[in-house]
C-alpha cells in the first residue's frame, strides 16, 4: 500500500494518478480524467495534453481516448529491466540472420535520433556491422522511419518543427513534407526501407515492435549491401515484420 506524501505537490499527484489510472482503463477521455480528480474539463485536457507532449501518453486519432504513450512504455521497460527485453529480442535478432544472411538490430527512438541498443552480426565476408550504442537521424533509417510513423501528424511536427531536415545522403528525404508522404507508406505497407539513405551502398528494412497495448517500443532493422539487399526486399520485409510481431507478443 502506497504511504501518502506528507507534503504533495498536487500538480505531480494528479499527473501520477492520471497514469495509473490506465492500469484499470487502457484508453482515457477527458471526461474520464474530469471525474476521477474533481476538476473541470478544461484543466483535465491540459493535463492530458501536457503528458501526450513529453510522450507518455498518446492520443488516438478516431476514439479521442488517451492511451500509453512511447516514452510510459520506455519507462515500463526500464523500470522492468531493460535486459530481458535484449534478451527476448536477442532470440529473434539471431534467428532473423539465420533467415536473411543479414545484420539485424534492434533499436529505439529517442527525440528525431535512432538509437541501436542490440544487434547480430551476419557471416556475410560482406556485411553492414554492428552498431550497438550508435545514433542517426530517424528519418534517414528504416528503423527510425518505422517508430515515426507511429507518432501522430501534431507529435510528429513538434519533433520536427521546421520544413527542412538534416542529416543522412542525398537519398534521404529533406523535407518534412516528403517525411509524412513516406511515413503514409509506412502505415500502408507495415514496414520501413532505407535505400541508401543513412549511408552510401547501404540498405536496410524495418518494421515497429508493438505490445499488446498496441504500443510502438523499437524496432526490428535488418540491412546489408545496397545490391544484395534491394535484390530480396521481399524476403527481408516478410521476415523482419514476423520478428517484430513475436517480439512485441512476448513483451506482453
Amino acid at each position: 500500500m502506497a504511504v501518502p506524501a506528507a507534503y504533495p505537490v498536487e500538480s505531480i499527484d494528479n499527473a501520477a494518478r492520471i497514469l495509473l489510472m490506465l492500469v484499470d482503463n487502457p484508453s482515457l477521455r477527458v471526461a474520464d480524467v474530469s471525474a476521477e480528480l474533481g476538476v473541470a474539463r478544461s484543466t483535465a485536457h491540459r493535463m492530458l495534453t501536457t503528458l501526450q507532449a513529453r510522450d507518455l501518453l498518446r492520443q488516438d486519432a478516431q476514439t479521442k481516448g488517451y492511451g500509453p504513450g512511447p516514452a510510459l512504455a520506455r519507462l515500463g521497460i526500464a523500470v522492468m529491466g531493460a535486459v530481458s527485453l535484449r534478451d527476448e529480442a536477442r532470440l529473434l535478432l539471431e534467428k532473423l540472420v539465420e533467415d536473411t544472411s543479414e545484420t539485424a538490430h534492434l533499436l529505439v527512438l529517442e527525440g528525431t535520433e535512432t538509437v541501436f541498443i542490440e544487434g547480430v552480426e551476419s557471416q556475410q565476408v560482406i556485411r553492414a556491422g554492428l552498431r550497438t550504442g550508435q545514433r542517426g537521424p530517424a528519418h534517414a533509417s528504416a528503423a527510425g522511419k518505422a517508430l515515426l510513423a507511429e507518432l501522430s501528424r501534431e507529435e510528429l511536427r513538434r519533433r520536427y518543427p521546421g520544413a527542412r531536415l538534416r542529416g543522412g545522403t542525398e537519398r534521404a528525404v529533406s523535407t518534412r513534407r516528403a517525411l509524412e508522404a513516406e511515413l503514409q507508406k509506412v502505415r500502408e505497407t507495415g514496414y520501413a526501407t532505407n535505400m541508401e539513405e543513412s549511408e552510401w551502398d547501404l540498405c536496410a528494412v524495418a518494421a515497429p515492435v508493438r505490445n499488446r497495448q498496441g504500443v510502438a517500443c523499437g524496432a526490428l532493422s535488418v540491412s546489408g549491401p545496397a545490391r544484395r539487399a534491394d535484390a530480396k526486399l521481399a524476403l527481408l520485409s516478410g521476415a523482419v515484420t514476423a520478428a517484430a510481431t513475436e517480439l512485441g507478443a512476448r513483451l506482453g
